[in-house]
């Protein structure tokens, strides 16, 4: 290093010019008499003296008399872990400041926009390790493992995790992963996706992968643009491919309105008798709820023309339950609910029952949802 980025570099370390001046030359030359060290450097030699004393009490030097005031540099023991150490601080600020550049505060921002698939990524690991209620996820079979931790820890809570997962024979690719403890449905995609994250209708995250021409993510807090993001994971991911795992335990617990009335609609126009708990919130005061009740109408957009399950289509407008409880009816919408009573989180199928003996049945009982499943093929 030459010496005036030397200089600099000293001068950075808490040195002024002076000192740092008169120390390099002392490096360079050994010991010399103090008003030798000034006219080799900047310093005048008025203020030698006060500079050499000030690099000895630094431990940088030591001085001595010999007729006249000498002085020589200090092994540089000190000097050298001062320097290290505020070298390894300064990478760990500058480490610390890219960080900081790349990973905005989300949660001061509706939408942010980062530089970096990691950084979208380390975000829905955060978010799924949050999630209260329900998790919708498209990922590499790479993006899945790393997030295969937190996704356990969200099924032991209870949490809804639909996954999707780019790749075929995703079996073996996955061979060390148990998904039953992982997702409560895992679906596979033979054509490469965006990384999406949508959980508890409120956050997303997105990258497109190998789309774009330059990495970048978006990161979302906001219930609207993630109502989108779930619709075009619903419709252009989930809904496109088949199923390779799924949690057929009861309870059956469904997170959107539209599946719930997939499967039942059909039982439901045959006569059977549903019973149902809805865990959501109250649309005009949007605070929490559950309620449990039968269904005594499914309207949406032919709901009397169409024959067999219902399409995304058929659903995507205007979709309402209504629930007896307790003598009293409710209206039940699903997520972006405006004109209904309740806003539905979680529907959880309690009963399906026909009032022909030989055909009643529980949705706890294998019985009953074979009907389902029949009507279903149908």
């Amino acid at each position: 290093m030459d010496r005036d980025p030397l200089r600099d570099a000293l001068q950075d370390a808490g040195l002024t010019s002076y000192q740092a001046d008169a120390y390099i030359t002392l490096l360079e030359q050994g010991m010399m008499p103090a008003v030798e060290v000034a006219k080799r450097c900047s310093v005048p030699v008025s203020q030698i003296y006060d500079v050499l004393r000030a690099l000895e009490r630094m431990d940088y030097i030591e001085t001595f008399d010999q007729d006249k005031l000498h002085a020589r540099p200090r092994e540089p023991i000190t000097v050298l872990r001062e320097l290290r150490s505020r070298s390894e601080l300064m990478n760990s600020a500058a480490d610390a400041i890219e960080d900081r550049w790349e990973q905005p505060a989300v949660s001061d921002h509706k939408v942010s926009v980062v530089k970096h698939e990691e950084t979208v990524v380390d975000r829905a690991r955060d978010l799924i390790r949050d999630a209260e209620s329900f998790i919708e996820l498209s990922a590499t079979v790479d993006q899945f493992r790393t997030l295969t931790n937190a996704l356990e820890d969200a099924r032991d809570r209870g949490v809804i995790t639909k996954v999707a997962v780019y790749g075929v024979d995703l079996e073996a690719q996955l061979a060390t992963v148990s998904f039953e403890e992982t997702v409560t449905e895992l679906r596979a995609c033979r054509i490469p996706g965006p990384f999406l994250l949508v959980a508890d209708r409120t956050q997303t995250c997105f990258t497109p992968n190998d789309w774009a021409n330059r990495p970048f993510g978006v990161l979302i807090d906001d219930y609207i643009l993630s109502f989108i993001f779930h619709w075009y994971f619903q419709t252009g991911v989930w809904a496109l491919w088949e199923t390779v795992y799924e949690d057929t335990d009861p309870p059956y617990t469904y997170m959107t309105l539209e599946e719930f009335v997939q499967d039942v609609a059909p039982l439901w126009r045959d006569g059977a008798n549903v019973a149902v708990t809805v865990d959501g919130t109250w649309a005009d005061t949007n605070d929490a709820c559950e309620i449990t009740g039968i269904v005594t109408d499914i309207e949406y957009p032919g709901v009397y023309r169409s024959e067999g399950r219902p399409s995304f289509e058929e659903l995507a407008g205007f979709l309402q339950l209504t629930l007896a409880v307790d003598g009293d009816l409710y209206s039940v919408g699903g997520w972006g609910t405006v004109y209904e009573d309740i806003e539905a989180v979680q529907i959880t199928l309690e009963t399906i029952e026909f009032d022909e003996p030989n055909s009643v049945g529980s949705a706890g009982s294998d019985d009953a949802w074979a009907v389902g499943i029949e009507s279903e093929d149908d």
